[in-house]
């Protein structure tokens, strides 16, 4: 994209997330969490031919850790089977290994706003041959969605993800029913920005799944439509500015204390995903830039809206409502006879 395409690109991903439509979804997200998980795949499913794109926004700073994997027999196990280990770099000519990312970020979306904290596999898709960045655990402080679990979220108190005026950026994250913790500190001070490997930043978002805890029969991949410079370059934090006090996540694979390198975005990106979209339909730059075109010169889209959650709600209510008098009506009518 040119600049002037990506201003637009960026203020039209901007208009798919109000709040006042994130509330009424959340709100909706906890009546769900009692339905059946088939019956709540189907409602997404139904909702994504709806509503074709969703906007989700990651705010300064996203935070990102490498670790070598140790294990590889245990993370090949957590794979989905079309999936397999695949070794790769963090930066530009870097010397690449079997990778796991953890990362987190606070999102404004089109269904949630709220921070995140995620823990990826790299791995190759068997069938594209496709770098691929596999969900295997999260935390979140507000509502979320996973083929696994279905509605959920709320996982993790506390939930710290901030700067501060010296220059710090801190994580404190423990999610109280299993025990597990996510505590680093960060030094901003001292920084530049660092050329990315491409095949594991542009290429490796076309195909995002889900793996570890959070494989599922539900679990179908998608893509992240963006514009690639947004991840070309990012600042190359040194690992002594850098310390973990706690880290109890797929420490089964990795040393979760000795991270290879450490990765801030400090700035704003802007993402699209086309729900609508079939498997595997970007598989390069070129469909990227393809699909990205298209989301711009795209008019008359439904986007989410809280109006059609409370629609259904209110009609319940109002029925109830209507049922209710009708039987109040009816034993008054008994009573007097």
């Amino acid at each position: 994209m040119n600049q002037e395409e990506y201003r637009n690109f960026v203020k039209k991903t901007e208009s798919l997330v109000k709040p006042q439509d994130v509330t009424g979804i959340s709100f909706l997200s906890s009546f769900s969490k009692s339905l059946p998980l088939k019956t709540q795949h189907k409602f997404t499913q139904s909702g994504k031919k709806r509503i074709p794109y969703m906007g989700f926004i990651v705010d300064p700073y996203g935070f990102f850790l490498s670790f070598r994997i140790t294990n590889i027999s245990a993370a090949q196990e957590m794979l989905p089977e079309e999936y397999e280990l695949a070794e790769v770099s963090f930066f530009k000519d870097d010397a690449k290994f079997p990778m796991v990312i953890a990362s987190v970020f606070t999102a404004r979306t089109s269904g949630f706003i709220g921070m995140r904290a995620e823990f990826y596999i790299i791995a190759r898709n068997k069938e594209t041959g496709m770098l691929s960045w596999i969900i295997c655990d999260y935390e979140t402080n507000t509502n979320s969605y996973d083929p696994k679990n279905g509605f959920c979220g709320y996982t993790c108190d506390p939930a710290v993800f901030t700067t501060t005026y010296s220059g710090e950026l801190l994580v404190d994250i423990k999610n109280p029913t299993n025990n597990k913790e996510f505590v680093v500190s960060v030094d901003l001070e001292k920084d530049g920005s660092t050329e990315l490997d491409h095949s594991l930043w542009i290429d490796g978002n076309l195909i995002v799944d889900y793996g570890g805890e959070l494989k599922s029969e539900f679990s179908e991949p998608f893509s992240l439509l963006f514009d690639p410079n947004m991840v070309k370059e990012g600042v190359n934090i040194p690992l002594d500015q850098v310390s973990i006090k706690a880290n109890t996540y797929l420490g089964n694979i990795i040393d979760p204390v000795k991270p290879v390198n450490a990765l801030i975005f400090p700035y704003s990106q802007h993402f699209i995903i086309k729900q609508d979209l079939p498997k595997y339909a970007v598989k390069n730059q070129e469909d990227l830039e393809l699909q990205t075109k298209d989301f711009l010169s795209r008019t008359g889209d439904k986007a989410m809206s809280g109006e059609d959650i409370k629609k259904p709600i209110y009609g319940m209510i109002k029925i109830s409502y209507i049922v209710l008098i009708g039987i109040i009506v009816f034993l008054l009518i008994l009573l007097f006879l």
